[in-house]
């Protein structure tokens, strides 16, 4: 009797079952429980085969215990403990649970869209921000210490020999944004800043100790490896907190770049003015450590961190057309990008400034570029970011044609020349990540972004380079840097600009629309 009650009992549970399979399912809110979130479904085979075999081990027990009197209560919890046990001794059959902390970018939707502001988002931009500053405020400042070298500890060195210690530097800052980008993405922000802060401190303990030139090339050099360590994660945790001001955001902080290059060329020459170059120096590493210590706290990833992908995956922003031709035209543009941070004191002179102006042409510049980089981001959010792109590329290079090939001119006109091209140049390098933004998936944005910037920087080494040996065949002005700068921005351009030619409407893809939501899983 008591066995065919429970195979009436098993029976009908088993209907009931079938009802609810067929019965369709609401959609599940969001639960915070990774066990819930996690578990395979409960009508997959793997699950039914653990309830058919529970089912039959109550049914032999049931056989052999003649004078059992189960309630259903005890059958209940009897069997639920027997399935838990399953589970935990026998994890084979369930093997979404150990992807608990993996989570895959359909999981991701559980955190919900990004939430364009807040405290946490907010001071992730302003640690952002103070690390553009220290980090960027240096090493577009070399102008300063280029001319100290040249005149003090460097003296029997060329221009162009000089010059390779800021290409070094520039490079470094750049080319290794690849791998820390899959560090970013698989780790978060923190360890990275952590290292690259203390790599950038130790840096400049070095530079104020240097005399020779390899020594020079070397500490700097160290100070470049440990800017790209940091900038990438700066950069990249925008698009975890923003979507739609995603362009304002990152333009915020790369406002930090801006200020930081008009502070540091003053303080830089107020500091060598008055003090030794070793005090000035470690007077730099000291505010530098200060400023960048709370990015340690504050500089947060939204999303979890993700399992690195496989190298081969670094392929796959190379199938975006956009992407490639950003990369390639990108690339050429920052041939000479920083050639005029570097020269501005060359520039200045050729147009005979008088001596104060000529000893802040790199801040004036650098005043311009915090302008930029300020209104690219609200400019970019408002007419979309590849159209404000092009256009501040174009800018660029009719700036110096303009104003920076012509000597001598008159000084209102070098000095708009300065400010302008600070300007073009701080606007559009700020949009190089909006629009790497806006065409890689969130989740994937660190590796997008260090495999752009990885391709596009060993240029850098070469440009300024180049441009010396220019300015040396001039007698000592930038004529011809100015056209071969020009140059290059303006055919940069147009090979970026072939997206639009050949990326067109396909299958229902509109390119003019560039808007972040829009542009994300472009090339699919």
């Amino acid at each position: 009797m008591h066995v065919a009650a429970l195979v009436m009992q098993r029976d009908a549970a088993a209907e009931r079952a079938a009802e609810r399979d067929a019965a369709p399912r609401p959609t599940l809110p969001r639960v915070d429980s990774e066990l819930t979130l996690y578990s395979p479904s409960l009508t997959s085979p793997t699950w039914k085969k653990s309830l058919d075999k529970v089912d039959e081990q109550h049914f032999e027990q049931a056989e052999h215990a003649e004078h059992a009197q189960p309630s259903s209560r005890d059958f209940a919890l009897t069997r639920t403990e027997t399935i838990l046990s399953q589970v935990e001794t026998h994890p084979g059959p369930f093997p979404d649970l150990q992807l608990a902390t993996i989570p895959t970018r359909e999981e991701e939707d559980t955190y919900g869209p990004p939430p364009d502001g807040g405290r946490e988002a907010w001071l992730a931009v302003l640690s952002g921000a103070l690390l553009f500053f220290t980090m960027f405020g240096f090493v577009t400042s070399f102008g300063q210490l280029k001319r100290y070298y040249l005149n003090n500890q460097l003296s029997s060195y060329s221009q162009p020999t000089v010059a390779w210690i800021a290409t070094i530097q520039s490079t470094l800052t750049f080319f290794p944004s690849l791998f820390f980008g899959r560090l970013f993405d698989a780790h978060g922000p923190r360890l990275l800043v952590i290292l690259g802060t203390s790599l950038s401190f130790s840096a400049l303990i070095a530079v104020a100790f240097c005399k020779e030139y390899y020594q020079f090339l070397l500490a700097h050099a160290l100070f470049g490896f440990a800017t790209s360590i940091i900038w990438g994660p700066s950069a990249s945790v925008c698009g975890h907190w923003f979507l739609r001001r995603r362009s304002t955001a990152i333009g915020i902080v790369g406002c930090g770049s801006g200020i930081g290059g008009i502070i540091y060329p003053i303080l830089l020459k107020g500091l060598l003015d008055r003090f030794k170059f070793r005090d000035a120096i470690l007077i730099i590493a000291g505010m530098n450590g200060a400023m960048m210590l709370p990015a340690i706290f504050w500089l947060k990833a939204r999303l979890p961190p993700r399992q690195p992908a496989p190298w081969s995956a670094l392929a796959k922003p190379w199938h975006s057309r956009a992407f490639l031709f950003l990369a390639l035209g990108a690339g050429l543009s920052m041939l000479n990008m920083f050639t005029p941070y570097f020269d501005a004191p060359v520039m200045a002179a050729g147009n005979n400034l008088s001596p104060a102006i000529r000893d802040y042409a790199i801040a004036i510049l650098q005043a311009g570029s915090f302008l930029g980089r300020a209104s690219s981001g609200f400019i970019a959010d408002r007419f979309g970011a590849w159209r404000v792109y092009i256009f501040l590329a174009l800018l660029t290079s009719s700036t110096l044609f303009a104003f920076w090939c012509a000597t001598p001119m008159p000084p209102a006109a070098a000095v708009i020349g300065l400010a302008g091209y600070g300007f073009a140049s701080g606007a559009w390098i700020t949009l190089v990540s909006a629009v790497t933004a806006a065409i890689a998936p969130p989740e994937e944005l660190g590796t997008w972004i260090g495999v752009l910037w990885t391709a596009i920087s060993p240029p850098i080494l070469a440009g300024p380079v180049i441009s010396g040996v220019l300015i040396e065949k001039a007698g000592g002005a930038f004529t011809y840097a100015g056209v071969f700068c020009g140059a290059t921005y303006l055919v940069g351009t147009g090979i970026t600009s072939l997206h639009f030619v050949f990326g067109g409407r396909k299958k229902g893809e509109d390119v003019e629309n560039d808007k972040p939501e829009v542009m994300h899983g472009e090339e699919k």
